[in-house]
């Protein structure tokens, strides 16, 4: 049997029951914003930054074709066959085109190696707040539910109880019964013998005497 609840105050289930629902709803909102960026972060990384990056290389190979056609017109580009031009800016140009491509290609390679890591760690997110969000949407309506029930329960229990601060009147003292529905029993009163009476209330003796004939007369005194 589960012992029973010690409840001083409905208003503070009322008032958990609304902090709760604010805390479901707060949290639900944080998981969804966090769920969102993360999805923009994915795309932004392996459809945005790829093709951001490929189309980076296609332009910068082109660069470096257009840097060293200049560089072979440079060098065609002599009237004495004995005597070779130094095309200094051409060449100039055409490392930087090479330094350039050799940027983006590397930039390329980054994007690809942090694919994997990514999803990895979005993985690894997902399994770690999976209890969060089971929680939010199943635990925490059943316990809101719950409250509810309670709250009610007991609205309805001090709807027919008496009032916290009523006193209750002591019952009245039991009257002692007559003294003819008394039970018999030993009397523990004594009966006073009569009283003796008196010395001059008592008759006297009779005073016996003998006559000269031989009788006994016998003298009555009052």
């Amino acid at each position: 049997m589960r012992p029973g609840a010690h409840v001083k105050s409905i208003e503070a289930l009322a008032a958990f029951r609304a902090a709760l629902s604010l805390f479901q709803n707060e949290a639900e909102q944080a998981l969804a914003s966090i769920q969102a960026e993360i999805q923009d972060f994915v795309e932004w990384l392996e459809i945005d930054m790829m093709k951001f990056w490929r189309a980076e290389i296609r332009n910068r190979e082109q660069h470096v074709a257009d840097a060293k056609a200049d560089l072979h017109r440079c060098l065609s580009a002599t009237i004495d066959p004995h005597r070779t031009p130094s095309c200094y800016q051409e060449k100039k140009v055409l490392d930087a085109a090479k330094k350039r491509l050799r940027e983006a290609e590397d930039k390329l390679a980054v994007v690809r190696r942090w694919i994997p890591v990514v999803r990895q760690a979005v993985v690894e997110y997902r399994m770690k707040v999976q209890p969060l969000d089971s929680a939010l949407s199943g635990d925490t309506p059943v316990a809101m539910g719950f409250l509810d029930a309670s709250v009610r329960r007991l609205e309805e229990y001090l709807s027919i109880a008496p009032p916290s601060g009523s006193v209750l009147e002591a019952p009245p003292e039991p009257m002692s019964p007559p003294a003819e529905s008394r039970s018999p029993g030993p009397s523990t009163s004594s009966v006073s013998p009569p009283a003796e009476e008196s010395n001059e209330n008592r008759a006297a003796p009779a005073a016996e005497s003998i006559d000269a004939s031989g009788n006994i007369e016998r003298e009555e005194h009052p």
